[in-house]
């Protein structure tokens, strides 16, 4: 047993601190787990209540003392009745989550990089099956601003129904493109540039991987295109045309083209948090 000392006062054993880092593991997913529901609301109320606890017994206010103890003991029941909808939630997640495990789950799940991606290929795929044509651009860090303007700007968190609907064939936005950036779709019913001239090599193409090859040739964005005619799902990127994609290969283009970006965007977000919590202290 590894034993040394703590600032030179206290024993520590190496099983005591994989102890705490577990135990603080665990306390963060729980909380990631209720973040957001009204439960992290009543954490919050129990946590004041265990504090009144402590300031009474400091200050021997006897009574105060003895009625919440009381309510103590029955804080068990109390947490399984307030938080059972919460609980049985938790634990379902916590069971798919342990089903649908793999390698690439672990790296980018607390990104949300995996999360998004499946929602973008899920919308490409239904697109495809019912031959609805669509053009969805996946922003990175060549600004399309000129671009968003000539659509709608929508602002909105990326889903597969939105996506789906916006591409509706009776839809006023359904002929232009939607812009997406690694947090949101930023704008529907875009127009994108055309290709001057007759390029080499386009005239088997449709409008939209037209379209899409002249956006991809002056931007470094991803343009996935979904063929009205064929339902075959095509990237373009830079000067590379790549057709009939499957959904698995298309989240792998995902994966490459926002990875390193998504990860910029995360600790950009995490940045200000802290500095907004400094302010707010301050």
């Amino acid at each position: 047993m590894t034993l040394f000392k703590l600032f030179g006062i206290i024993d520590v054993r190496m099983a005591d601190i994989l102890d705490v880092l577990l135990i603080s593991v665990i306390l963060y997913y729980i909380f990631l787990l209720f973040r957001g529901t009204r439960a992290a609301q009543m954490i919050f109320g129990g946590f004041l209540l265990i504090l009144a606890w402590l300031i009474a017994q400091w200050w021997e206010l006897h009574t105060l003392v003895w009625m919440l103890s009381n309510l103590a003991t029955l804080g068990i029941i109390a947490i399984v009745i307030l938080f059972q909808p919460e609980i049985r939630s938790a634990l379902t997640r916590i069971g798919q989550s342990v089903s649908k495990v793999d390698l690439r789950n672990i790296l980018f799940h607390a990104s949300g990089l995996d999360d998004i991606a499946q929602k973008i290929c899920t919308a490409v795929q239904d697109l495809a099956k019912t031959k609805t044509g669509a053009l969805i651009v996946l922003e990175k860090r060549v600004g399309l601003k000129n671009y968003a303007d000539t659509g709608e700007y929508l602002d909105a968190r990326i889903s597969s129904r939105l996506l789906r609907a916006l591409f509706f064939p009776n839809s006023a936005l359904h002929d232009g493109a939607v812009i997406l950036n690694c947090k949101s779709i930023v704008a529907a019913g875009c127009i994108l540039p055309m290709p001057t001239g007759n390029a080499e090599g386009d005239a088997g193409y449709g409008m939209r991987h037209r379209a899409a090859k002249a956006l991809a040739a002056e931007s470094d964005a991803l343009i996935i295109i979904v063929s009205e005619e064929t339902g075959k799902i095509s990237t373009a990127y830079r000067n590379n045309l790549r057709r009939g994609l499957t959904p698995k290969e298309l989240k792998a283009e995902i994966f490459r083209h926002w990875h390193d970006l998504f990860n910029e965007v995360i600790e950009e977000d995490q940045a200000e948090g802290e500095n907004e919590a400094v302010e707010n202290k301050v």
